[in-house]
């Protein structure tokens, strides 16, 4: 976002949570708000500058202006409190009329009914969201929410994914409680148009009462007061004296947030524009899925689901849910009736046609912005069987733009998308992934003397790049306590780098879709300085080089060495920066996992010269990404493994001498392209000398890398 366009923003957003719209007027109303004299004067100045500007440029206000306006005067307006013992805390002026006998009463009914939707098991988050009590035994919550540890769309046929299960805990308040976890023991509905799901839940008591779910209109509800209650979780991308300001430095607990319901406006979810109920309370990710409660009812009015820095926060209208027979039926606590709509009879038909014989494709596209819930972009294909296999699109996606304050789960964790199934995409969580993170070390970084510890955390790493950019921030600074973390995407290419102690680490994402990519991948070169090398490789690293290097410069390399990883995709992007950056960085040392072959000779040379020493690359017995494409060469120091987890390298003691397997001839790479893009017209692989191939694309899964890397020891 430009620096002109984020002051743009702050003067709509002071217009619109401060008393008056006219700045100049609203300037009196500061006087009202406890804060140090210094500050209050410092944004009385700063106010008086910003509303005098019509057109808002980059020097309206300096820096220090900006950020008075930014973290004393939204932090009072907009400000955050804290929930302890099923109750909340007197919220400061001009909210205090929240702690009235009458509407404190009518809040705290609701908050014991509101809890933490939590990931037993899950190696890389502890929770997902929020979520509320909307029927007997049935809890609302986002369909992004619940795409973290299921899949599936409608009410039929969603299943949880192996190895992954949810649960919900009502307490998880600032001061520590003792976790409460009720099993989520069935998905009951994820909707196909709005972000919602509906879970059931075993063991809720009277104690958890079933909520008032509000059927009153979006427009008759405008300018209402409205307080959100759920569990806001840091967003490390936005500023983060800000947050620290308003959430005082507390993050993943049950806390309230008053503010006021806006108008509605269009924006994109799940490939919809669907018409979403916007307020300006202050909230952060993990406010997924929280219940937005009209203070003059107690009714829950909007289900929370996505948010735009200093711009608004979006839910999906209760109201709207009401006049879906389905929703109704499937017992939500509705006080009242409204005439049920048609408006997503089409989108009830196609999922339930695909339910009956279809696949229903709701893997999101990779964007170049970072993503949330109301950008997030679907393939909206349903393949139907009917004999003919048929394409219907619903519409194209498109680049949403803007970097949001959020990071509500948008893009669902890379377990939903790829599937293990006989190609060997990488497979939803499984254990030998739960018990690698667990063994995650990152001191093991600390040499560049090849190491299985440090192999095992390199693969975490790799793996933890195809997970949503959340995901991996929260992962790298809060699960391990990481100095730094930076996400990165373009149409491309996505990557991330961690730095901690003495190393700086680029991890870079592979491929999410094996078969695809393995059927258009060609065999194009080009020249760069150091030699020829694979086009399509080359270019996909040179799309992200220069922000990279920004970020690596800006977290600071200090006396860190770099560190380069990735699986499949990934490895070779890796081996790309090896060859660019032998010259500029001090490579400590490269680990990749299948990856493709990506060097002509005079490339590999180069690398071989510059890292070589330090380049360890791992192969998972017969897999069938490091055999392609034909006509290029590895770099690097081999390390195989057999069936049972044997390991050949000459360079360890005590084991076979590594062979290479070899790569596909032209025509091999041929009839594979064309019986994965053609499998019903194209000529049996056997006949091609293909025969046995098949297994080797299991191969290519990084679980099954895990399995194997878990049996070595150093």
């Amino acid at each position: 976002m430009s620096r002109a366009i984020h002051l743009e923003r702050l003067k709509k957003m002071l217009q619109q949570v401060t008393p008056a719209s006219n700045l100049e007027v609203a300037v009196s109303g500061l006087e009202s708000l406890e804060m140090p004299d210094q500050f209050h004067q410092a944004a009385v100045d700063a106010m008086r500058r910003l509303n005098s500007t019509e057109s808002v440029r980059n020097d309206t206000l300096n820096l220090d202006q900006q950020n008075t306006l930014e973290s004393i005067v939204l932090p009072k307006l907009r400000p955050v409190v804290n929930i302890i013992g099923d109750t909340f805390s007197p919220p400061p002026t001009p909210w205090e009329f929240i702690g009235s006998a009458e509407v404190k009463r009518r809040i705290d009914k609701v908050i014991p009914s509101i809890g933490r939707v939590e990931l037993p098991g899950h190696p890389s988050i502890p929770y997902g969201g929020t979520g509320f009590v909307v029927g007997p035994q049935l809890l609302m919550t986002n369909r992004h929410v619940a795409q973290i540890f299921s899949k599936g769309l409608g009410q039929k046929n969603i299943v949880f994914m192996p190895g992954l299960s949810a649960a919900i805990d009502f307490k998880r308040e600032v001061i520590g409680t003792t976790p409460e976890l009720l099993s989520v023991v069935k998905v009951v509905m994820i909707h196909p148009y709005w972000d919602m799901a509906l879970l059931e839940v075993s063991g809720l008591s009277a104690a958890h009462a079933v909520l008032p779910i509000s059927v009153r209109s979006p427009e008759e509800l405008a300018e209402r007061d409205i307080v959100v209650i759920g569990y806001p979780a840091q967003d490390w991308r936005n500023d983060q004296n800000l947050q620290n300001q308003i959430f005082g430095g507390i993050f993943n607990v049950k806390r309230l947030q008053p503010g006021k319901l806006k108008s509605i406006r269009q924006v994109e979810s799940f490939g919809h524009n669907v018409k979403a109920m916007t307020h300006d309370a202050s909230t952060l990710g993990g406010n997924s899925g929280s219940a937005v409660i009209d203070v003059l009812t107690g009714e829950v009015v909007a289900l929370h689901f996505a948010g735009l820095y200093l711009d608004a926060n979006f839910g999906v209208p209760t109201y709207e849910l009401a006049r879906d027979n389905r929703v109704v039926q499937a017992g939500v606590n509705f006080i009242g009736n409204v005439e049920a709509a048609s408006d997503w009879s089409a989108f009830w038909r196609i999922t339930d046609q695909g339910q009956e014989g279809a696949t229903v494709n709701t893997k999101p596209s990779i964007l170049s912005q970072p993503v949330e819930p109301i950008h997030l972009q679907v393939d909206n294909k349903i393949n139907l069987t009917i004999p003919l296999q048929i394409s219907i699109s619903l519409g194209s996606p498109t680049q949403a733009t803007g970097r949001p304050m959020e990071t509500d789960s948008a893009r669902p964790s890379v377990a939903e998308n790829l599937q293990l199934d006989a190609f060997g995409a990488e497979s939803v969580i499984s254990q030998s992934a739960v018990q690698a993170y667990e063994k995650f070390d990152w001191a093991s970084f600390s040499s560049s003397e090849f190491s299985w510890k440090a192999v095992l955390s390199a693969g975490v790493l790799s793996h933890l790049a195809y997970e949503p950019d959340q995901i991996v921030v929260a992962t790298a600074r809060e699960r391990f306590g990481l100095e730094a973390c930076e996400f990165l995407a373009t149409d491309a290419t996505e990557c991330f780098v961690v730095a901690d102690q003495d190393t700086l680490a680029v991890a870079f994402r592979g491929t999410a879709d094996l078969r695809d990519w393995l059927g258009n991948l060609n065999a194009f070169s080009t020249r760069a300085s150091f030699g020829s090398l694979h086009r399509g490789f080359y270019f996909a690293f040179q799309a992200v080089k220069s922000s990279l290097e920004n970020i690596i410069h800006g977290i600071g390399l200090n006396n860190r060495k770099l560190l380069l990883t990735g699986h499949s995709l990934g490895g070779a992007l890796a081996t790309v920066a090896a060859a660019e950056w032998s010259s500029v960085f001090d490579i400590r040392s490269v680990y990749t996992f299948g990856q493709p072959r990506v060097c002509r000779s005079d490339s590999a040379n180069h690398i071989e010269q510059n890292v070589g020493s330090a380049f360890f690359r791992l192969v998972n017995d017969d897999d069938i990404v490091t055999r392609v494409p034909p006509g290029y060469q590895h770099v690097g120091k081999m390390f195989r493994f057999g069936p049972t987890g044997i390991v050949s390298n000459e360079s360890l003691a005590g084991s076979l001498v590594a062979s290479e397997a070899q790569p596909l001839t032209e025509n091999q790479f041929a009839a594979l392209q064309a019986s994965l893009r053609y499998p019903s017209v194209v000529e049996p692989l056997e006949n091609v000398g293909l025969e046995g191939f098949l297994p080797s694309f299991s191969d290519h899964n990084l679980s099954n890398y895990f399995t194997k890397i878990l049996k070595q020891e150093d």
